[in-house]
């Protein structure tokens, strides 16, 4: 199926690529020859970069990453990187941006040392991608924090993690388990359940061409999909209650489907991205939250997610949630918010949004 394809047949057709960082779609919009955008950092820089390997006893026996520290002894406050969902290596090469990578240099700038890691089954470290969950990732970033621990110039009670969106949810699971953590930033961590975000986002943008009532009706197919894909029922099962639901819908009404529409919903990640749901999660860190999300991010909507953020953080006197405005879902300055601007947009990371981040880590890392 061609990016034109996904598009064209309506939002069911891009579940497994809106979903948190948009995992089919980025895989087409890798940059082959990446263009340099003006925040790309250069060869000359003030810190030490150096290639790094640790391992997850319980995963990948190497994750492969870059350690990016400041000049001196330290020991230095630091931050592990937390990636978004998708196939996304440790710079955040996506759509001819190097978004990680740009993040880890405004804040290794600032005196933190920064670790940012290829996800399990990418680049250079080993592991399975296609069958993990967001619980194993998170276990990954848990193991990059016993790392960094293990290391004379960190400061082992003064690290923080920067999630972005699937990461943003992440963090928030790790710092729950670790009261070791002193922050968690959350770069458009979703605060509603997962499935719950993808009908509201096709709710609100509807359907090119497409009559309320054929939306409504779209939206009651998926809900039903969800529920079947997501249902306590063996694998073979569940994918022919699902298969029989787009059956039905054609038969009934000429919705057309391919097999290729039902298989990213049937992946390990998707099944349980489906049924989360954050608000526990995010009422398991004691330490200092930032929750932010741009006012123009069309996966992770203001609308609905900075409501839901603000009820699951009441209990943590030391949270906070912030929009901002005229930011998409990579926290760039953006027209609509549309995936098709981002390639287009000259910064990689909006300059408000790196200190707002960097300025508030700094002020909850000190000693």
């Amino acid at each position: 199926m061609t990016k034109a394809d996904m598009f064209k047949h309506g939002p069911i057709r891009l579940l497994g690529a809106i979903a948190l960082l948009a995992g089919v779609i980025a895989v087409p919009l890798y940059a082959r020859d990446k263009p340099r955008h003006p925040h790309t950092p250069t060869a000359s820089v003030p810190y030490i970069e150096s290639a790094v390997t640790f391992a997850n006893p319980s995963g990948p026996s190497r994750l492969a990453g870059t350690l990016s520290t400041p000049p001196g002894p330290g020991p230095f406050p630091a931050i592990v990187i937390v990636p978004g969902s998708g196939p996304v290596n440790r710079d955040g090469d996506l759509f001819g941006h190097q978004f990680y990578r740009v993040l880890a240099d405004d804040l290794s700038r600032r005196g933190f040392a920064v670790l940012r890691s290829d996800k399990r089954g990418l680049g250079q470290s080993n592991g399975s991608f296609g069958s993990a969950t967001t619980a194993d990732f998170a276990s990954d970033i848990e193991a990059g924090v016993a790392f960094l621990r293990t290391r004379a110039n960190i400061d082992p009670q003064r690290i923080g993690l920067v999630g972005h969106s699937e990461g943003g949810i992440i963090a928030p699971m790790v710092a729950g388990k670790d009261p070791r953590i002193v922050f968690v930033v959350m770069m458009a961590g979703n605060g509603i359940r997962g499935d719950q975000m993808l009908l509201d986002r096709t709710r609100k943008q509807g359907m090119a061409g497409k009559s309320a009532a054929e939306t409504e009706r779209e939206l009651r197919l998926q809900q039903a999909v969800f529920g079947a894909v997501t249902a306590d029922a063996p694998a073979a099962e569940r994918e022919r209650r699902a298969r029989q639901l787009y059956l039905d819908a054609q038969a009934s009404y000429g919705r057309p489907w391919s097999p290729e529409e039902l298989a990213p919903l049937l992946t390990p990640w998707m099944r349980s991205f489906l049924a989360s749901d954050p608000a526990p999660v995010l009422q398991g860190p004691r330490c200092a939250v930032l929750a932010l999300v741009g006012d123009k991010d069309q996966v992770v909507m203001a609308e609905e997610n900075i409501p839901a953020l603000t009820r699951a953080l009441a209990g943590n006197p030391k949270a906070s949630v912030r929009r901002l405005a005229g930011l998409n879902h990579f926290f760039q300055s953006a027209g609509t918010g549309a995936f098709s601007e981002v390639a287009g947009i000259k910064e990689t990371i909006a300059p408000e949004a790196l200190e707002l981040i960097g300025s508030w880590a700094g002020a909850h890392s000190r000693p």
